[in-house]
């Protein structure tokens, strides 16, 4: 198994000291850390030319299919959005559950 570190010139990883050694040198100026929450990727929305997800996380176009994960958000919270991520997959798993078992 390797890792890939991002440590700028940074060989790939195989072993613990490998990269205990690697971060022993490494200049904390160079890193580059960042997070993102890929999101919008498959955004949900009335326009059918924007939006290939509605606004119940149905896929259009494919029958059966429903989006329930941070890319039918139609753009990055300026938050963490993992609160609405948690919120808008329940309730497509809700009304994924209603169409398809009948259950409310």
């Amino acid at each position: 198994m390797e890792v890939l570190t991002g440590i700028p010139g940074a060989p790939p990883m195989r072993s613990l000291p490998e990269l205990q050694d690697v971060l022993r040198r490494a200049n904390p100026r160079s890193l580059h850390l960042a997070a993102f929450h890929p999101t919008g990727t498959a955004a949900a929305g009335a326009d059918e030319q924007l939006c290939p997800v509605d606004a119940t996380g149905r896929l259009r176009g494919v029958e059966g299919v429903w989006v329930a994960d941070a890319s039918i958000l139609p753009s990055c919270p300026e938050v963490n959005p993992q609160l609405s991520i948690m919120a808008m997959a329940l309730a497509v798993a809700d009304q994924t559950v209603a169409k398809v078992v009948g259950v409310r």
